[in-house]
């Protein structure tokens, strides 16, 4: 290998780095100069693994001047005949009359960037993917609509940022949803899988966090709780009672329980909520985040 080409590809891969660690965003000091937008979406994924892309079912969002102050919101659901599977239902609460009532794809994404023109809105902000969706959403499924359509939906796109991972960079928590940025704002932890909704959430939750802060304690205290989850939940396999479990393994199973119960450790619970549910068939879920937060601030 050429050493000035090697040399040249170290030097780029720190260059990236470092680019990517500097990048930071105070939406607070934004609205001092501009009108933005806080938008989200909901949209139909497949259930099979590799399937199609996700189609957008609706959009919401807010629009906000200084201080938060909001001006305008917007909420559509977008016409679509597909069937929906049951697990889209029972998230969304979203049903096919609702779908099949809705406007067309094109008016409603006509509409939405009128009302973001009309405010000048110059950035959007999600939380998550929704300007991937909304990108793939318009290469597979809406080949027929106008060119003028076209031209306002690759706009919105391109003033979309996905503020997730600057605003989980700061808070030091990975993949962080905004139910539990709720929880740590005081905020509750319900979320409606409403567009409109979630977008009015997520700015309350942004206002929140560039206004106040949240504090350590409470922050450390979700770190702890979404690291022990996902160990517990890495480690746990089953879900049902074993038929016919021999008595002699019964006895044992008891046994090896309250050894269980002695050590203080993820894997160690999610082995005995393992044997539990073997045995008796009462299964154990991982606590909520309140529960959870709760007892580890009490």
């Amino acid at each position: 290998m050429n050493p000035l080409e090697n040399t040249k590809k170290k030097y780029r891969k720190k260059t990236n780095k470092k680019e990517q660690a500097k990048e930071t965003l105070v939406v607070r000091d934004i609205l001092k100069e501009e009108t933005v937008a806080f938008l989200d979406t909901e949209f139909l994924t497949s259930q099979r693994k590799g399937g199609a892309p996700s189609k957008l079912v609706s959009i919401g969002f807010v629009i906000c001047r200084k201080d938060f102050k909001e001006v305008d919101r917007f909420h559509s659901y977008i016409y679509m005949d597909d069937e929906l599977h049951n697990r889209f239902r029972e998230v969304t609460g979203i049903t096919e009359e609702d779908l099949l009532n809705a406007p067309e794809y094109e008016m409603v994404m006509e509409e939405a960037a009128q009302r973001m023109a009309i405010w000048n809105v110059t950035r959007i902000f999600v939380w998550g993917p929704d300007q991937t969706v909304i990108q793939r959403d318009l290469q597979a499924y809406r080949g027929d609509i106008s060119k003028r359509a076209r031209k306002s939906v690759n706009r919105m796109i391109r003033m979309i940022k996905d503020i997730e991972g600057i605003y989980s960079k700061k808070l030091k928590i990975h993949n962080i949803g905004i139910a539990n940025l709720k929880l740590l704002c005081g905020l509750g932890s319900e979320v409606s899988h409403d567009a409109l909704d979630d977008s009015i959430d997520l700015k309350e939750v942004v206002q929140y966090l560039d206004t106040k802060g949240c504090p350590d304690y409470m922050v450390q205290a979700m770190k702890t709780y979404l690291s022990d989850k996902e160990l517990y939940c890495r480690y746990r396999r089953f879900h049902e009672k074993w038929d016919e479990v021999p008595e002699n393994l019964l006895e044992k199973s008891k046994e090896l329980l309250l050894e269980l119960e002695k050590i203080n450790s993820m894997e160690a619970k999610a082995l005995r909520d393992d044997i539990h549910v073997i045995c008796t068939g009462k299964d154990t879920i991982f606590p909520t985040p309140e529960e959870y937060l709760e007892q580890e601030l009490l």
